[in-house]
């Protein structure tokens, strides 16, 4: 398998880093509605820390995957013939690349102006960039919990849509995401 996108396929870096957002986005997820249900404390606290610093893993995989699709751009649809379907996939293909990284950077900033200091694995602390400030935490926290609730919705809409192709049209689509053939 190529390395690099062609105009019929993806290659495997798209593949590895399409699926790890996916994986981080399920586990990111679940992770912050766990910790909105725990009681202020240690275990809490813990699971914080690592849902934080796995939304810095999670951000730095968008942005590199990001920089990869503007370079490479996308591999040609499958039925160019679909030109309507196929601006309104481009649009909502973006437009998902664009909220992943709203996500994290939104969490970031949430972090950020909160009371606590943001460690990286409990490796490094992050300097406090923007400082306390209580009304833009709270703001911040909001358009994050708001993204993460949105982002849901828009990936199973991502994934019947790809059922759609694998099963009803019986088009390549969902293959070359697999790396199949």
């Amino acid at each position: 398998m190529q390395l690099h996108d062609t105009a019929d396929r993806f290659g495997i870096f798209s593949i590895i880093f399409h699926w790890l957002s996916a994986l981080l986005v399920g586990t990111l997820f679940f992770m912050g509605k766990v910790m909105i249900e725990l009681p202020r404390g240690i275990e809490k606290a813990e699971l914080k820390e690592l849902h934080q610093s796995l939304g810095m893993v999670f951000l730095l995989v968008v942005l590199v995957r990001l920089i990869w699709r503007i370079r490479q751009g996308f591999p040609q649809p499958v039925d160019p013939g679909a030109s309507f379907l196929n601006i309104i996939s481009r649009v909502w293909h973006w437009s998902l690349l664009l909220i992943i990284i709203a996500i994290p950077v939104s969490g970031f900033i949430a972090s950020d102006t909160g009371f606590r200091d943001i460690s990286f694995f409990g490796l490094i602390t992050f300097p406090d960039l923007l400082g306390f400030d209580y009304t833009l935490h709270e703001q911040f926290e909001g358009i994050h919990e708001f993204l993460a609730n949105l982002i849901i919705p828009l990936v199973g809409i991502h994934v019947l849509a790809a059922l759609k192709h694998h099963f009803w049209d019986k088009d390549d689509t969902l293959n070359r995401m697999i790396g199949r053939k």
